[in-house]
């Protein structure tokens, strides 16, 4: 993986001097984190050493107190088209010759998209070109997706012989809903961006000139929203759906009255009262 800082925390990282670019790359910029997956030749597909590069990638973002938003995306014309079947084999999650090796790659890859699930800033997903199978469970994994118009999506698993992996039926059962993730699952086929949207997979389908302009407008919100309303309302909305009502109020509550109590609440009220922009510093 390439880390590439622009901020004094990180710059002690390691440089890459003159070394082939890893697999994913990763700058970090105004408290935004660009990840980019970095198989452009392969359309981005995903390999072993991809998604232990991304899980590096996502841990160091997460480690880092000046990051506020992740932007995940793939280098040159495709996001990601998920399994790549002409891959050589030592580079396969699933290489179908040791149970005990699968089972072990395909634990690790699903970690990843849990650590994504659970990173403390908002993700976004930005999309052109493909976006099949586990790549489509990358996108589902963010918080929004804003797609190009010209962006192609595929569950694409039942098609290639495979019952599907990297939790994309829990995700798409999250995202559209039980009818429609069976629907997306159990027939395969490519939809538009257009198609996608209506179906509830995307936050936004856009023309591909404003896709990277639309997107940095929603990182730079993120940057100056307040960063632990924003983390528990991620909270808030994880535990909506796995925590019974009562669970779910306990914790709400306790995120709130530990929100009410930082020196971002008092900010956001004197702000208010000065009718200026808030100047939130995650306290």
């Amino acid at each position: 993986m390439t880390f590439t800082p622009e901020h004094p925390i990180a710059s002690a990282t390691t440089p890459n001097h003159g070394a082939p670019p890893g697999t994913v790359e990763c700058t970090v910029s105004n408290s935004v984190a660009t990840v980019r997956l970095n198989r452009p030749e392969r359309r981005n597909a995903i390999s072993r050493a991809l998604m232990t590069d991304l899980a590096d990638a996502l841990d160091r973002i997460d480690r880092d107190p000046s990051v506020r938003v992740v932007i995940l995306t793939g280098t040159g014309n495709d996001f990601c088209v998920g399994r790549d079947h002409a891959s050589a084999p030592s580079t396969r999650i699933v290489r179908g010759k040791c149970p005990v090796d699968d089972r072990a790659s395909l634990r690790a890859a699903s970690a990843v998209i849990e650590r994504l699930i659970a990173m403390r800033v908002p993700t976004i997903a930005s999309i052109r070109g493909g976006c099949a199978g586990g790549g489509l469970s990358l996108a589902l994994a963010c918080d929004l997706r804003i797609a190009a118009e010209s962006a192609v999506f595929n569950s694409a698993f039942v098609a290639v012989g495979f019952p599907g992996d990297l939790a994309l039926p829990w995700l798409l059962t999250r995202v559209v809903g039980t009818a429609r993730a069976r629907e997306i699952m159990l027939l395969p086929e490519k939809l538009t961006s257009a198609s996608a949207f209506e179906l509830g997979l995307l936050t936004e389908a856009i023309d591909d000139n404003t896709l990277d302009t639309r997107v940095g407008i929603l990182a730079r919100r993120f940057v100056a929203a307040a960063p632990l309303a924003v983390q528990g309302a991620k909270l808030n909305l994880d535990a909506a759906t796995t925590r019974p009502l009562a669970e779910y109020l306990g914790d709400e509550i306790d995120r709130l009255i530990a929100v009410a109590s930082s020196k971002d609440a008092e900010e956001a009220r004197v702000a208010f009262l000065e009718k200026r922009t808030p100047r939130f510093v995650g306290r």
